[in-house]
């Protein structure tokens, strides 16, 4: 425990004065005792409201945490710690946000919040071993000082530990100058000084009220910078009771005006086909669609109400002689296209498979003629033309395979008879992993981006931004499973049944005399998950569940694709035990450092400064919050610090709104 003064200089504190305006508060009688106490409080929102340009960047920061599966933690002692502690107790129920994602800290643990804990905001290392208990991300988490009088040990020694790991950090006082703010350790320095309190260093009144003003709107504003309002309707709602009920369905009928017709029971249908969620619901009711297209279209807007209601007018008004641009996704395990207008997303389409190495150009081609024709349908202004009848002003087509040159030529003549109302020269042709990077490049003081992917498999692209256009210079990776692909799906999956099987060959070998031995909780996950694959005269045959289409039937269609991919789906098994199985942990981690490797290949290849670099990541397994943060941990232990981190969700998206401002673009033949 690090060592504190007995001696506390409390002088110059504000919140220590004495108030003159209360110093014969103690002879006036009741009602002028509150009428005085009113007046002191009223004086509590001017000393915010010069704050508020700091809460606002502060806002924007911590936002932009969460967005990418970030937490907020909250640390204070006494009353600020228990004001920290209510609004992170009180966001989940009221924003629907996810459990832990506010976390609330006080200084000598729960019991503090009711009891005095003599000493405990003293001690400034408790605060880094309070952390750490809750496994705080330096990459991901942020933290929020509460300190009134801008110097209270326990939150000056959390500040100073999250920045030190790379945290973006807010401090909130009641005084200034402070302690806390010549530590040099805050990055969002709030201070709200208050003055003297009614009752002399009482500061649960003035200044605790200030400190949850700044509280309420540091997290109410995350949570609508997340989407979580329309206007000013709570609509992340979930109906769990009578009372919240009736204010889901006032919400549905405020957002759905003439369109809300519904009685209450049929309101109540309705939410309870939406999992009790008021957004979904409201989409359904609005934009009278399906409960899988509402989930859809928030999905598409990163589940903000008011981007999906403007994108669905938006394709109401857009007219058939607008200038359209189209992208297309064609990868491995899936093809998306979407194509818009000069305003707007006006069509959606998705099909199968479109890797060109694995299916060959035809069959590849033909995935991208469907995933666009779904598109096409899915506008009413252009519904019933077919592909080769609409001409687009610009089409990027990113396929899986392009890179191989004796598939690329055909491909590209097909492609041109496809899209053949739109001039060849207007339509570029790349990998699909040179989409990826697409979101960064409007990025400033960037000089070159890394893309990584881990999915079934895993790759890394090297791009360097020559002029206005972004190129690709360098890869490392992307051998394919059977020589590669380590930290991808497949080869956590690999590594866990190769644990799995090599325990069931020694169970098959046991003596069985004293009942049978027990399996690890490793290989029964993996068991469990391929169970219904299985014999049941031989539930243990896990082999033959891999390798065929249960034990001893042959599988249907590519036997090496459905392996693979059978193979791969082990690794979410594997993924959900890593906070509480070690041989788990163990296989996740190894695969986070092979992907760490691929990052230090390209550096080590272009001598790059990661300062000026900035690191994308793409791939179903990336999208896995934990193994996200434990690869970005290896990136930074083995590379450094990338200027920027991104998270690719909707490739095509990205590539789309990035295709409709450009006036020209280099094309790939």
């Amino acid at each position: 425990m690090t060592s504190i003064s007995s001696a506390v200089d409390l002088r110059g504190l504000q919140t220590e004065n004495r108030n003159p305006a209360t110093v014969d508060i103690d002879r006036l009688d009741t009602e002028e005792l509150c009428k005085l106490l009113h007046e002191q409080d009223c004086t509590v929102p001017a000393a915010v409201e010069p704050c508020l340009p700091t809460i606002a960047a502060a806002i924007d920061a911590l936002a932009d945490r969460v967005r990418r599966g970030g937490r907020i933690f909250y640390i204070g002692a006494g009353t600020s710690g228990r004001l920290g502690v209510l609004d992170a107790s009180e966001i989940p129920p009221t924003y629907s946000a996810p459990a832990g994602q506010f976390v609330g800290l006080i200084a000598g643990g729960d019991y503090a919040l009711r009891n005095a804990k003599e000493g405990a905001e003293d001690d400034k290392d408790a605060a880094k071993v309070d952390l750490d208990e809750h496994n705080i991300n330096g990459e991901l988490d942020s933290l929020i000082g509460i300190a009134s009088s801008g110097r209270t040990p326990y939150v000056q020694g959390g500040l100073e530990y999250a920045k030190s790991i790379g945290c973006p950090t807010v401090g909130v006082v009641c005084v200034s100058p402070s302690a806390i703010g010549k530590d040099g350790y805050t990055d969002y320095l709030i201070a709200a000084v208050t003055g003297p309190e009614s009752v002399t260093g009482s500061t649960r009144m003035k200044a605790g009220t200030a400190t949850k003003l700044v509280l309420n709107m540091i997290s109410t504003g995350v949570m609508i910078k997340m989407g979580k309002t329309y206007g000013n309707l709570m609509v992340d709602l979930k109906a769990t009771n009578l009372k919240l009920k009736e204010r889901s369905r006032t919400i549905l009928r405020a957002i759905g005006g003439d369109a809300c017709t519904q009685s209450n029971d049929e309101l109540d249908r309705i939410l309870d086909a939406c999992h009790g969620s008021t957004k979904l619901a409201a989409v359904t009711i609005v934009l009278k669609c399906t409960v899988e297209e509402a989930e859809e279209r928030l999905k598409n807007s990163n589940g903000v109400l008011a981007q999906v209601f403007d994108f669905a007018q938006a394709e109401n008004k857009v007219s058939t002689t607008e200038k359209l641009v189209l992208c297309v996704d064609a990868g491995g395990s899936s093809c998306k296209a979407q194509f818009l207008g000069e305003s707007c997303a006006i069509g959606r389409g998705s099909s199968g498979p479109s890797n060109l190495s694995t299916m060959g150009v035809n069959a590849a081609v033909r995935a991208v003629s469907e995933a666009v024709q779904e598109a096409i349908d899915s506008c009413q202004f252009t519904k019933g033309n077919r592909v080769r009848d609409i001409e687009f002003s610009k089409i990027w087509i990113a396929m899986a395979g392009y890179d191989r040159p004796s598939l690329a030529s055909e491909a590209n003549d097909q492609l041109a008879i496809l899209f053949r109302s739109t001039p060849r020269a207007n339509i570029k042709i790349t990998t699909d992993i040179d989409l990826l990077p697409v979101q960064a490049y409007w990025k400033k003081d960037l000089e070159k981006i890394i893309a990584l992917v881990s999915g079934t498999g895993s790759i890394a692209m090297l791009y360097e931004k020559r002029g206005t256009e972004w190129t690709r210079t360098a890869r490392v990776g992307g051998w394919g499973h059977l020589l590669g692909d380590d930290g991808s799906g497949y080869a956590i999956g690999r590594d866990a049944l190769r644990w799995a099987l090599e325990e069931l060959d020694l169970y098959r070998l046991q003596n069985y005399s004293d009942g049978q031995p027990q399996l690890s909780v490793l290989t029964r996950a993996i068991v469990e998950h391929f169970e219904p694959a299985t014999s049941s005269s031989t539930p243990f045959d896990l082999l033959s569940a891999i390798l065929t289409g249960g034990a001893g039937t042959p599988q249907s269609g590519s036997n090496d694709s459905q392996t693979a991919s059978k193979i791969a789906s082990v690794a979410k098994v594997v993924l959900n035990l890593s906070h509480s199985n070690d041989a788990a942990r163990r296989i996740v981690y190894n695969g986070a450092a092979s992907l760490a490797r691929l990052v230090e290949l390209l550096m080590q290849s272009d001598n790059i400064p990661m300062s000026k670099t900035g690191l994308v990541l793409s791939g179903g397994l990336l999208q896995n919050e934990d193994y996200r943060a434990e690869v970005v941990q290896a990136v930074v232990a083995q590379t450094g610090q990338p200027r920027i981190i991104e998270v690719v969700t909707n490739a095509v998206q990205d590539g789309v709104y990035y295709l409709l401002p450009q006036k020209e673009f280099s094309t790939t033949h």
